[in-house]
């Protein structure tokens, strides 16, 4: 059964049991009072029940159901899943039988019952994902020019952390991208996964330093290329050194970005490694 929410408890098709009770018991021109004499419960309650404070103990669902004319699987919203996928047919057998079988078990043992389901419930909600991998990277404080041009000095940054994948696990270091002319494959600001390479093939995009400038440009034999139109290519005269840095790999996402808890982890089996 699905947990408590703003709206009250509500069952597998979405409804919530308040709202299935009272829609029925009306339809059926029944009193809180009346339904509540069927149940053995006091009119309080079924109004507690309709309005979402509370929801009734499974074992009187099958009282319930009787007094308002509806199936184990209807109260429930089984009945919805079957038709939407067939193949949760067994699904919907074995929630009647367990319904049924608790049904049938005197007060304390239901109590039991609902310990252990609430004690296994919390259990699986607080299971967490195996933790992800971590990789340190350097991260450049100088940015590649996409646009006039910048220095580009690898002697400054920092360690950064994050996670693992095919694209950070081959990446070298990351590099800011500064201004508009490789727009829109890259943006001023953005940061990039470089892997460092001293070649490229024709039509990739790297990180390129003439002098004390680096550039990120698409790599074509006869210059370095923008992706913006507004720019025209750069090229360089014969003679002229320009060093190729990496090869940017992909970009960096929010997502990427380890979190505190992951990079302590990291540390410390790095310390225990030594």
């Amino acid at each position: 059964m699905s947990r408590a929410n703003s709206d009250g408890m509500t069952n597998e098709a979405g409804i919530a049991y308040g709202e299935l009770i009272r829609r029925q018991r009306r339809s059926k021109k029944m009193s809180q009072e009346e339904l509540g004499a069927l149940v053995s419960v006091g009119k309080n309650a079924v109004g507690a029940w309709e309005a979402g404070r509370s929801r009734p103990d499974v074992g009187s669902v099958p009282v319930i159901c009787r007094a308002l004319d509806l199936s184990l699987d209807e109260f429930f919203g089984l009945q919805e899943t079957a038709r939407i996928d067939p193949g949760n047919q067994m699904e919907t057998n074995e929630a009647s039988e367990l319904i049924r079988r608790y049904a049938a078990l005197n007060p304390y043992n239901r109590q039991v019952v609902m310990r252990e389901m609430e004690m296994l419930y919390d259990m699986q909600g607080s299971m967490k994902k195996p933790p992800r991998r971590v990789i340190r990277l350097y991260q450049n404080d100088m940015a590649a020019s996409a646009g006039p041009g910048e220095t580009l000095e690898a002697a400054r940054g920092e360690e950064v952390y994050v996670y693992a994948d095919p694209v950070t696990e081959t990446a070298d270091e990351i590099i800011r991208v500064n201004g508009n002319s490789m727009e829109p494959t890259y943006c001023d600001g953005d940061l990039v996964f470089v892997r460092h390479a001293a070649s490229l093939q024709e039509g990739e995009i790297g990180i390129f330093v003439t002098g004390d400038t680096g550039y990120i440009k698409e790599y074509h034999r006869d210059g370095l290329y923008s992706h913006n139109p507004a720019y025209q290519p750069i090229i360089f005269s014969e003679g002229t050194e320009v060093r190729c840095i990496g090869r940017v790999i992909g970009k960096v996402s929010q997502d990427d970005w380890a979190d505190d808890e992951s990079i302590e982890k990291w540390k410390t089996a790095n310390r225990k490694g030594r």
